[in-house]
């Protein structure tokens, strides 16, 4: 179980890993505009290993999805963003709050690495298994909102 305390919301000055933007444009003669994010291009594994037959997943505490889950039950807390400083979140939820399932993946924000070997990286980090980009085949690109370029790769031997 992920134990949580003293959690808090600011606003974001600045990250290495979003930058806010809004597009303004003109669409069938109507001035619109739209508010999005731009962020780091990434890959993911969809790994299987065969001696188990199961699907390698990755279990980790996203802050994202708890300050969603608070907002959730008490409308309003993240508005604290809004005021100078960091505002305590009005209760403390279980950290299983913000605890997902997902497929092993990671940011494309090293310079010299290839996809493979940020993905082998991930694969290593995230799960304990070694592999090499020759283990990799890439099945899927595909792009996501907020706007990049996400690789898909699979693994074709049975991780050790």
């Amino acid at each position: 179980m992920e134990r949580i305390e003293g959690a808090a919301v600011s606003r974001c000055a600045a990250s290495p890993y979003l930058l806010p933007l809004t597009l303004h444009y003109r669409q069938n003669g109507a001035q619109k505009s739209w508010d999005f994010m731009k962020t780091h291009d990434s890959v993911t594994i969809l790994m299987f290993n065969s001696s188990r037959r199961s699907l390698v997943l990755v279990k980790q505490f996203r802050p994202a999805v708890y300050a969603g889950e608070v907002e959730r039950l008490f409308p309003g807390s993240l508005a604290a963003a809004e005021q100078d400083g960091p505002r305590a979140l009005p209760a403390v939820l279980p950290g299983s709050a913000g605890v997902t399932y997902e497929l092993c993946a990671g940011l494309l924000d090293q310079p010299g690495l290839s996809p493979e070997e940020v993905a082998c990286k991930e694969a290593w980090e995230e799960c304990g298994y070694r592999l090499a980009p020759s283990d990799l085949r890439r099945v899927a690109s595909y792009k996501s909102h907020p706007p990049r370029i996400i690789p898909l790769w699979m693994n074709v031997n049975s991780p050790h």
